[in-house]
């Protein structure tokens, strides 16, 4: 496809404005149907906003529609788009829809309520923005893998048999520091990778746009508030990019067997690999193409679009010939040939300083820092050096995160966690009112028709019957298959409070004897508590201190594992710390704990008595208050019910009974950590 002189002029201004990655990036995705996930790495939710409101005007330039600001509000025939936002706590009601009662009360009518992903139909759009990957939940999480990517969805829910094709824009924000806490699968799907380079304040942040709008005003024009959209005014595009994206939308530039094979030249086959990733940057490149208004796509384009997101080429090692395939260096050999091989710069290859001996060069000398300049600084987007952080990072999730855990203990999760949506009810407890009223209304008339149709009515349904003619209502008649109880998120039901002294454990083998129990804390999915007992980094060396976290995979629970000793062991304090959270966790909020188990890896001697880790300093004399203080929290932590309790000892050499008196204090099982080796100690 062959542009003219003007169309092609006006296409190259639009270009030079497209420079900045976001608004590239939103083009692309507005151009191509395989680009609607995006994730964007750092940025705020004042930016996701910006960007959402930009590409609601890009889409509008390239189908035609018209920007609704609500979803429920109408716009005749005209094409609609509409922005949603989804956050942490939504259910799947609110996902996908549920019953509930017609406009007209009247009637009676039970008509269904279409929820925030199941749209997207011929005559609307929705740009589903989130503004925060790794708070968001199972139910969230699971209709995001679902519908991301898919040409097709399928519902069936509450009776309710649906099919449709989703016309879904995906916009995600995440920190790419917190990138091990979602799940592969739905990282997996976000087709392009963007970064918003933030700042630290919101506030300045928000300045910078504006002033960022201000000065280039050769692409944006500002425009008046527009009300009631996210709090957030949006700037409208200029008319060179709206005209761009509408002349280049007919264009289908055709891929060049070289541009398919620069491809395969940036993408490596890791771990965490996916066709995806070649075929997401395979369309980023096409769409470059497309805007520059090119009827090919060739290897330049894939660089390009391999630059904008971050990618460099894998790099080559030149192939050795074997020794049984060397020829004598005859005259077929071709002064070409010659000429490549002694190019050739040996000094590259890994582990290779200098050059061939019968090669010379001159020396280079490299500056001892590097500094890279940027062509054009943008206040808004920047490069990204690995758009797939998730090859790389430490995983902060369970191995199953889009799956429930296991229930151990079915009445821990009754009245508690968040409500996910409802379910059947066999007992009358935590009953949804609303919803059990509305499954009994679907059944109403079958249910007067059947009691009217008997020759001998009980008493009861005569009386209704009285009723109903006096005020012109008809009761509902409930039955017991109506009953609807809340559906809960499953609440950690175990725990493992963790007391480490740091003290003791250079002389003994502590790590292999503590696995076992994080395993456990692993496979059950138990939330951690680690108390941490005269450790050389404390704030005070007087206290000891308390970390907490939803499951050991946690980077501050596990960077706090091995940490040199201190001079001071506040015993008494760490002991009444991992009392007062396993008081709190067994007996208070909405998420008992049904279980705990306590580590106590110590060889008891305390030296810090607890008074003096409240007050924050020591009134001698000491003596053995702090090994006192300790067992006296020992026997009140005994006396928790749910708790089982397990002493380490690490076998001391001086007051070897002191680990046997904590574990009587406790009540605790005690096993004994393999003592290290002479040449071990010395390593």
């Amino acid at each position: 496809m062959k542009l003219s002189w003007s169309r092609f002029w006006a296409v190259s201004e639009a270009i030079a404005d497209l420079q900045n990655p976001l608004i590239r990036g939103l083009a692309c995705a507005a151009l191509h149907p395989g680009l609607r996930s995006i994730l964007v790495f750092d940025a705020s939710p004042a930016t996701l906003q910006v960007m959402a409101g930009l590409l609601a005007q890009m889409i509008a330039a390239v189908t035609g529609g018209e920007i609704v600001s609500l979803p429920e509000s109408k716009s005749g025939t005209k094409h609609r788009i509409v922005t949603v936002q989804i956050g942490a706590v939504e259910t799947e009601e609110e996902l996908w829809g549920s019953l509930t009662l017609g406009q007209e009360v009247s009637s009676r009518s039970v008509v269904w309520r279409s929820g925030l992903l199941a749209t997207g139909r011929d005559q609307e759009t929705r740009i589903v923005m989130i503004p925060d990957m790794t708070r968001l939940g199972l139910a969230a999480n699971r209709a995001c893998v679902m519908l991301m990517g898919s040409e097709v969805a399928h519902l069936e829910r509450h009776g309710q048999r649906d099919r449709w094709q989703p016309q879904l824009y995906w916009l995600a924000g995440c920190d790419h520091k917190r990138i091990g806490a979602v799940s592969n699968h739905l990282l997996d799907r976000f087709a392009l990778r963007l970064s918003g380079g933030e700042s630290q304040n919101s506030e300045q942040r928000i300045a910078q746009l504006r002033a960022w709008l201000e000065q280039e005003r050769f692409l944006f024009e500002k425009a008046a508030p527009t009300p009631d959209w996210m709090g957030v005014d949006i700037p409208l595009l200029s008319p060179e990019i709206v005209s761009c994206l509408q002349q280049v939308k007919h264009s289908y530039p055709k891929v060049l067997p070289q541009a398919r094979e620069r491809v395969l030249d940036y993408l490596e086959t890791t771990d965490g690999y996916s066709t995806r990733r070649d075929l997401a940057l395979l369309r980023l490149a096409r769409v470059h193409a497309q805007l520059e208004g090119a009827a090919q796509v060739n290897r330049e384009d894939v660089e390009r679009a391999a630059e904008m997101i971050g990618l460099s080429p894998k790099p080559k090692l030149p192939e050795k010939p074997l020794a049984n395939d060397v020829k004598p260096d005859t005259g077929a050999d071709d002064a070409q040939s010659k000429r490549s091989r002694q190019e050739f710069d040996w000094s590259n290859l890994p582990g290779s300083e200098s050059a061939p001996p019968s090669i010379q060069h001159e020396p280079v000398f490299e500056s001892d820092t590097t500094k890279t300049l940027l062509s054009t600084p943008l206040p808004m987007g920047q490069k990204i050096f690995n758009p797939y952080p998730e090859d790389t990072v430490e995983p902060e999730r369970e191995a199953g995160s889009l799956r429930w855990p296991t229930r151990r203990f079915k009445s821990a999760t009754s009245g508690r966690g968040a409500i996910i949506g409802v379910e059947p009810a066999t007992i009358p407890q935590d009953l949804a009112l609303v919803n059990t009223l509305l499954e009994s209304a679907k059944y109403q008339k079958l249910r007067w028709k059947a009691l009217l149709e008997k020759q001998t009515p009980p008493e009861w349904v005569r009386h209704l019957l009285l009723k109903r003619n006096e005020n012109g209502h008809e009761p509902l008649i409930l039955q017991s298959s109506d009953l609807r109880r809340y559906r809960r998120a499953i609440v950690p039901e175990q725990m493992l409070a963790l007391v480490l002294d740091y003290t003791c454990l250079p002389e003994c083998n502590w790590q292999e004897t503590l696995l076992p129990y994080l395993q456990w804390a692993y496979v059950e999915r138990a939330t951690i508590c680690l108390v941490q007992v005269g450790g050389i980094d404390a704030e005070d060396e007087l206290r000891a201190e308390k970390r907490e976290a939803n499951n050991i995979l946690v980077p501050r629970i596990q960077s706090r594992l091995e940490v040199d000793r201190g001079k001071a062991t506040p015993l008494a304090h760490g002991l009444d710390l991992a009392l007062q959270t396993l008081r709190h966790a067994l007996h208070h909020g909405p998420s008992a704990v049904k279980q705990a188990v306590l580590v106590v890896i110590s060889d008891g001697r305390g030296n810090v008595p607890l008074e003096a880790s409240r007050a924050g300093r020591v009134v001698p004399p000491v003596g053995k208050r702090g090994i006192e203080d300790a067992l006296q929290v020992a026997r009140q932590i005994e006396a928790l019910k749910g708790v089982e309790s397990v002493v380490l000892n690490p076998q001391p050499k001086y007051y070897a009974d002191l680990p046997v008196k904590l574990a009587q204090a406790l009540g605790a099982k005690i096993a004994e950590i393999p003592s290290l080796k002479a040449w071990e100690v010395d390593e």
